[in-house]
């Protein structure tokens, strides 16, 4: 995103003066910062309470798939 950044503030500098550069490179720099902070919010938020990003059937497949597992590990065992 820096690169992007960079390329448009100069574009912007070129066409309408350094001021606008500088002013385009600040709402820039706003908007990369905003982004960041949303996605650490969201992480911290999925951190937090991690059940929550998995469907209620993803879970039970998940659990059925583990005993099955296990019960074919247990009559391996056996032999």
């Amino acid at each position: 995103m820096s690169t992007t950044s960079l390329v448009t503030t100069g574009i912007v500098s070129q066409r309408y003066g350094e001021q606008a550069g500088q002013v385009t490179n600040e709402g820039l720099d706003a908007a990369g910062h905003a982004i960041g902070t949303a996605w650490a919010v969201l992480k911290i938020r999925k951190a937090f309470n991690p059940k929550s990003i998995f469907k209620p059937t993803t879970l039970a497949k998940a659990k059925a798939a583990a005993e099955a597992n296990s019960a074919a590990l247990k009559a391996k065992h056996k032999k």
